[in-house]
């Protein structure tokens, strides 16, 4: 199984008035696993010497973690998934195509002291497939009057 691990000193956020968060330094992960995106294709995301997806999401980077629908709250304490929804919520906005970008959240949600298990991992990827689309095509009709 493909293990995530973190390369910076923890993830540290200031809380924001609307209940967004931003992250007061940058934070960086190594999937643990070259999800197929190239090199330089995406901002934020690029190949270690071992071949492994690096995920930096850079200081100021606004997120909410993850957007977890009221119904499926039980499924999961939010500070077991704040990582996986930030570098989710940074494929998302960056254009990664939304299957990779989901895989990256099931992949990151599974690994780590606070992970979750693998059946909530697939269900959280599950939803993230079916009430994704709404945000990600949000994103890229933006991107699309503002250009890239």
């Amino acid at each position: 199984m493909t293990t995530a691990r973190r390369l910076s000193p923890v993830l540290r956020v200031d809380r924001m008035d609307t209940g967004m968060r931003r992250l007061v330094r940058d934070f960086v992960l190594d999937v643990g696993v070259d999800l197929g995106l190239g090199v330089d294709r995406f901002q934020g995301f690029a190949l270690s010497d071992a071949d492994n997806t690096l995920v930096t999401v850079p200081e100021g980077f606004e997120t909410d973690f993850s957007s977890i629908p009221a119904f499926a709250r039980a499924l999961y304490r939010f500070d077991s998934v704040d990582i996986a929804g930030c570098c989710h919520d940074l494929a998302y906005r960056t254009g990664v195509p939304r299957d990779v970008a989901d895989r990256l959240w099931e992949i990151v949600a599974t690994s780590g002291r606070r992970r979750i298990g693998r059946v909530r991992g697939w269900l959280g990827k599950a939803g993230l497939r079916v009430g994704g689309w709404f945000a990600y095509n949000r994103y890229r009709r933006a991107e699309a009057r503002t250009g890239p």
